[in-house]
């Protein structure tokens, strides 16, 4: 019996119970996937740093810095319980060659090694770990090659001191140490027998070489008090904390997807509620026929979740299945997928959450099915109204209003029943604040308004050159000079214009017995009121300095405290007359005065030279130049915009772009379903109203209209909070992480108009109105006859 009811009941309400079918997948695949990534991205840090053997911590050495026997101060030091040592050599861009022209990334280091005795697991496209490199391949760390345009199977030359060999690229690998976005450096791992062939020269090992020390220890200060020799004179060193850090770039996309998977979460089950209460509130005739002929409620009950029952289990089904591909496409194209390995246990995730979606859903109808104990006979002869009403229907006055007839009556709707339309509204301004809030985002990202947070001077392009050749023991002086020529050269090229240069070294830093190791910044053609600061003054003098309130807090130090800076040439004092921010080494660093002297063979990083134009062309002039730089100088790797190169530098600008686009497809697809799911759903209970409005000789078209409407202004007040609210939900989701990575205040963000005030609302009307108008064309199937049906 139950089953032939179940078949007539699905045949009666196609429409209905198609879109409830679709809702149940939708929720399905939400949760599943959505449960399934959150789970990912909490753990997949700790998962990956475990999997790859992460250090307790790394230190990184060259050795025409650092003489002394390595191996001894290791194995003197009691606090360490394992270590291991990975030699490498670290080269400049004119090392690589590739169709000509160099291939590093964008002011990258590179470093380069063989695969013997790899200290850490270094996993492949496939989760298997690297075992062993052929002679004649390369392999290079994740995301890198696709930066710099290589493909596997492409050639790469390799060329130091006369030795010069070809390489096949033979895929990319997962690099627990430099594979994070914020480490601009780049590992190539070759074979042990052509890594020989390099290093057979005593003289290359001694101006190229260098190690990554990999130390494993349960007691870091004891350790580090141990090594002091080795750290004072390293060029990189971090714990695993800090390596966590470094991958806060790449979690700022993953904590964007967590956010987005919850919200899809609370889509799918509020819809599904809305949509479970109605169909059974609608049921009134019938629930009111069985309690006449003397059916229980239990037996009333236990049939509409035979109903719900058969519906869930198919729409789970078909949304299990659909759940592994939408998962991934979360997923896809984002930069955290680098510390992804592959999930072993997504399956039975995924079938869990579908066993959950199926028990909330008959929860769901048991609880929705408790009014039927409230209903009577009456009700199936009363079409389920009682007559009675004991307050106004309406608030606003047709004789009063200027609005056109159709538009009164749908803006008159919702003020009269805010309840019945409030759920709309909500999942509107979700869907809405969503793509907003990462279209905010992406814009700020894209805009290049991010230097003041970088602690580096604003400028109008940047382009790549060689950092090498600059770290020398006279390269403050090699530099001066050409940025003095590359002034000139376009000065001549009818482009006046000042020329920069950032150096970072990595040093001890010591005040009152506390020490660290920070970076170091110093200007080159700058001056130090072209930074910006957030407490105290400017410095004047070489030996003043301004730092980092994260930096300053690790050697309890402040403003105007002596502090001692250990160089290759002794140590040095500076007062500290300022504090500024910068996202860059996770909010550490000291900035040196522009004219203080310090040895450039310490040089650990550089920024590519920048060029400010004098003459202060627009935005199209620039554009116009970066083609005419990339002619005049061919020999610079890379040529870009200010914009461009802070969008490359932090590295999620994109991996975030296709989550908005993924987002904005997505809320099309959820407000065409909504508004078809709710239109359909107030024709059927507006069945009397409508036939009365034939009666009285409207036309289909003009009800049509007035459906939709309703739609409309509903998705005009969703839109217009969204956009009020989209820079105070932007700070609320994202500047947390920003802050996370060293700043003290927040980022001024950047609106991209066409996006927020005309694209994503046009989205939403657009969709709206189309859905709604042609849902409601079923009233054509209404007669005036129905009007008995009205209240």
């Amino acid at each position: 019996m139950y089953f032939n009811i179940l078949k007539k009941d699905l045949r009666r309400k196609k429409i209905m119970n198609i879109i409830l079918l679709i809702f149940i997948v939708l929720a399905t695949m939400f949760v599943s996937s959505s449960v399934n990534n959150i789970l990912n991205v909490t753990s997949a840090l700790d998962n990956y740093l475990d999997m790859a053997g992460a250090p307790d911590y790394l230190v990184a050495t060259r050795n025409k810095i650092f003489e002394a026997d390595l191996t001894a101060v290791l194995n003197s030091t009691k606090s360490i319980e394992d270590y291991s040592v990975e030699k490498l050599l670290f080269l400049a861009p004119e090392n690589f060659i590739f169709e000509g022209e160099n291939i590093t990334a964008l002011g990258g280091t590179n470093v380069i090694q063989s695969d013997e005795r790899l200290s850490l697991n270094y996993f492949l496209a496939d989760g298997n770990k690297l075992e062993k490199v052929e002679p004649g391949e390369i392999y290079i760390t994740e995301g890198k090659a696709e930066k710099i345009g290589l493909k596997k199977g492409d050639i790469i030359t390799i060329e130091i001191d006369g030795v010069k060999n070809e390489f096949v690229f033979a895929g990319e690998i997962k690099d627990v140490i430099f594979g994070a976005k914020s480490m601009q450096i780049q590992r190539y791992i070759i074979s042990s027998k052509d890594y020989k062939e390099y290093t057979s020269n005593s003289k290359t090992e001694k101006i190229y070489g260098g190690n990554l020390i990999y130390i494993h220890t349960n007691n870091i200060e004891n350790t580090l008090s141990e090594i002091k020799l080795l750290t004072d004179n390293s060029i990189l060193n971090i714990d695993k904390s800090k390596i966590k850090l470094c991958y806060i770039l790449d979690m700022v996309v993953t904590g964007i997807i967590l956010v987005v998977s919850i919200i899809f979460i609370i889509i799918a089950f509020i819809i599904l509620r809305f949509t479970i209460t109605f169909t059974l509130a609608e049921e009134f005739r019938e629930i009111g026929v069985m309690k006449a002929i003397g059916i229980s409620n239990l037996k009333i009950r236990g049939l509409y979740l035979v109903k719900y029952t058969a519906l869930s289990i198919t729409g789970a089904f078909i949304g299990l299945i659909l759940s592994f591909p939408f998962g991934k496409m979360l997923l896809l194209n984002v930069s955290s997928t680098s510390i992804m390995i592959s999930n072993q246990n997504s399956i039975f995730i995924n079938m869990f959450c579908v066993v959950i979606v199926v028990f909330v859903i008959l929860m769901f109808c048991f609880g929705c099915t408790s009014k039927v104990k409230k209903m009577n006979p009456i009700d199936a002869i009363r079409n389920g109204q009682t007559g009675e009403r004991f307050r106004k229907k309406n608030c606003m006055k047709l004789g009063k209003s200027t609005l056109p007839s159709t538009s009164f009556l749908a803006l008159n709707d919702i003020v009269s029943s805010p309840k019945r339309f409030c759920i709309i509204a909500i999942i509107f301004f979700v869907c809405t604040s969503l793509p907003l809030v990462l279209s905010v985002t992406v814009s700020t990202l894209k805009s290049g308004s991010l230097y003041s947070v970088l602690s580096i001077v604003d400028s109008d392009v940047v382009v790549g050159d060689n950092p090498a050749e600059f770290s020398i023991e006279n390269g403050h002086e090699e530099l001066e000079k050409f940025l003095n020529n590359l002034e000139d050269k376009l000065e001549k090229n009818g482009m006046p214009a000042n020329c920069i240069k950032e150096m970072m070294f990595s040093l001890p830093v010591s005040f009152n017995g506390n020490e660290a190791k920070l970076p170091i910044y110093q200007g080159t053609g700058t001056t130090m009121d072209m930074y910006q600061y957030l407490e105290g003054t400017v410095p004047e003098n070489s030996n003043e300095i301004a730092i980092t309130k994260i930096s300053a807090n690790k050697i309890k130090a402040t403003i105007g405290d002596t502090i001692t800076i250990k160089t290759i040439d002794g140590d040095k004092n500076y007062i500290i007359t300022a504090f500024f921010q910068s996202m860059h080494s996770n909010g550490d660093g000291i900035r040196l005065h522009t004219n203080e002297e310090i040895n450039y063979i310490q040089t650990f990083h550089e920024i590519n030279t920048q060029i400010i134009f004098t003459d202060n062309p627009d935005k199209e002039e620039i554009e116009i130049r970066v083609e005419k730089i990339k002619e005049i100088f061919p020999e610079f790797e890379t040529v870009k915009t200010s914009a461009e190169f802070i969008s490359d530098m932090l590295g999620v600008t994109e991996p975030l772009n296709a989550i908005k686009i993924l987002i904005a497809i997505i809320t099309v697809l959820l407000v065409a379903l909504i508004s078809v799911l709710m239109e359909r759903s107030f024709i059927e209970k507006e069945q009397g109203e409508i036939g009365l409005m034939k009666a009285i000789g409207i036309s289909g078209k003009t009800i049509y209209l007035y459906h939709a409407l309703r739609f409309l202004f509903i998705g005009m007040i969703s839109v217009m909070i969204s956009e009020i609210f989209a820079i105070p939900l932007t700070h609320l989701c994202i500047d947390s992480l920003f802050k996370m990575m060293g700043l003290e205040t927040g980022v001024d963000y950047v609106i991209n108009p066409m996006e927020t005030f005309i694209t994503f609302p046009a989205i939403v009307f657009i969709t709206t109105m189309i859905c709604a108008y042609l849902t409601s064309m079923y009233i054509r199937k209404i007669k005036s006859s129905n009007i008995s049906i009205t209240e």
